[in-house]
């Protein structure tokens, strides 16, 4: 690979396809005869310096070699690697840049510097496709008649399509419009119900309020529970002093609320007996 061009590497690595592959990569964009005609007309140089009338072998590889690129060579040229096809050849091919190295950007990175620009060409692995692997990224799109046959049959489709849509015009307006007749319906007369008779709502039963020595035994107790828990716990003494606090509250509440009024029950309402007591009278 030192001291060879892209080019000569990628004709040497061509050289080792099979020679039917070179074939129909050759064969691609020239014709049989004129591979002969490039043959007759070229010599090929030996090891030696010497030089040998060329074949059509020969010939091949050079042609085919010219059609062997990576994909981004062939991306750039609009176009794309088929699906599922695989590269030919791997190879290393030279590759420019003008990036420093890692030891020039250390170095200078050591000398507190930006590292220059340092163009120069590197090796690095590549993967060649032949010009029977792609094709163009945007397909045209395909015709939309393959004949004049097609496009007269097509044609002959539309006026009968059209001439079918004249007779049922035609006919639509020879057609008498329909009658249309409106019924009439009364109403029902509408009938008066009274509502039926609703219950009267009840009162609401009266909540019993606690007595006053429950609320303050019950504030007793909660106050001792406060006194009881440890100082350390301070979560716990103050879920105890909101408990002290309302029932402290409740018994307040108790003192200032007025006292409540029995209210009498209503006695029943005796219904008379007028038969009896006409009865007792005229006895």
């Amino acid at each position: 690979m030192k001291g060879m061009t892209n080019n000569q590497i990628i004709m040497n690595e061509a050289a080792k396809l099979d020679p039917a592959t070179l074939h129909a990569i050759a064969t691609a964009h020239h014709t049989p005869e004129q591979i002969a005609a490039m043959a007759a007309n070229a010599v090929t140089t030996d090891e030696n310096g010497d030089e040998q009338p060329a074949t059509i072998a020969d010939v091949e590889i050079i042609l085919a070699a010219a059609e062997l690129h990576t994909f981004d060579y062939w991306k750039k040229e609009g176009k794309s690697v088929k699906k599922g096809e695989t590269h030919l050849i791997e190879c290393y091919l030279w590759k420019y840049t003008t990036r420093p190295s890692k030891a020039q950007r250390e170095a200078a990175e050591a000398e507190g510097k930006e590292a220059a620009p340092a163009p120069h060409f590197y090796p690095t692995k590549s993967h060649l496709f032949s010009c029977l692997q792609v094709h163009d990224a945007k397909q045209a799109p395909a015709g939309r008649f393959g004949s004049v046959a097609a496009i007269m049959e097509y044609n002959k489709k539309l006026a009968a399509e059209r001439k079918a849509a004249k007779a049922a015009a035609e006919q639509a307006a020879s057609t008498p419009a329909p009658i249309i007749t409106e019924e009439h319906h009364e109403l029902p007369e509408l009938v008066h119900i009274d509502p039926l008779p609703t219950k009267k709502a009840s009162k609401p039963a009266a909540t019993k309020k606690p007595a006053p020595d429950v609320l303050r035994k019950a504030e007793r107790e909660a106050k001792a529970a406060f006194l009881a828990v440890p100082e350390t716990d301070r979560k716990g003494q103050a879920a105890a002093l909101d408990a002290w606090r309302k029932t402290r509250k409740a018994v307040e509440d108790a003192k200032q609320a007025p006292a409540a009024v029995a209210v009498p029950d209503e006695a029943p309402v005796k219904q008379l007996d007028f038969e009896s007591i006409a009865a007792g009278l005229l006895a």
